[in-house]
């Protein structure tokens, strides 16, 4: 009778956890599965600033796959960001970074700053972190291409990209491959040597 008894309660408490074993969804796990479904070679498409140097109102990204690409996330009231701007700028000055070099500095926070403080910050001929290649302005909603299938995804461009900060560089290979990643807030000539070094076209 006790055993009966004791079979019973189990199975009671067994029916009152059922549904508590296995783990909820949470926005962890949404954000892993988003991770996984993110293509090896990437892509995207974004408005520019439409000045010469932009290459047209918008640019694909596979535009500049005819060789790896030095991406630089920017915003207009980052200090570290016209700070890069300047270094990767003296150093094309100088001879150090050839003009072929294929460079972007992509806006990041479109839903804090507008394409207008963008172009008085970086498009602007009088200011002193003009930059002289293209500048893309992606917005929040914007989602990534897979460059090996040309299909557009669901997935986030900033969730692609590891969740840029600003200023973030990058490199991304010939084939769309996030390669290389540095996070280093002031611009350092080492950090874009080693960039460089990666993309094979250092002086």
């Amino acid at each position: 009778m006790s055993t009966m008894r004791s079979v019973l309660t189990f199975m009671t408490v067994l029916l009152m956890l059922a549904g508590c074993t296995a783990p909820p969804v949470t926005e962890a796990i949404v954000e892993e599965e988003t991770v996984a479904l993110t293509p090896e070679n990437l892509s995207f498409s974004a408005p520019t600033l439409d000045r010469d140097v932009d290459q047209g109102k918008s640019h694909d990204l596979r535009n500049s796959f005819d060789g790896p690409v030095l991406m630089l996330w920017v915003a207009a009231g980052c200090s570290g960001c016209h700070d890069w701007t300047g270094l990767i700028k003296e150093e094309m000055e100088a001879g150090n970074i050839s003009n072929s070099t294929n460079i972007i500095s992509v806006h990041r926070y479109a839903a804090f700053e507008s394409s207008e403080d963008v172009a008085e910050r970086y498009g602007n001929n009088n200011s002193s972190e003009y930059t002289p290649w293209p500048i893309l302005l992606p917005d929040e909603s914007t989602k990534v291409i897979d460059a090996s299938t040309g299909r557009m995804t669901e997935v986030g461009l900033y969730t692609a990209f590891q969740n840029p900060v600003t200023p973030t560089l990058q490199v991304i290979d010939e084939n769309g491959r996030l390669v290389w990643t540095s996070r280093t807030y002031w611009s350092n000539s080492t950090v874009l040597q080693e960039a460089l070094n990666i993309m094979n076209v250092g002086a």
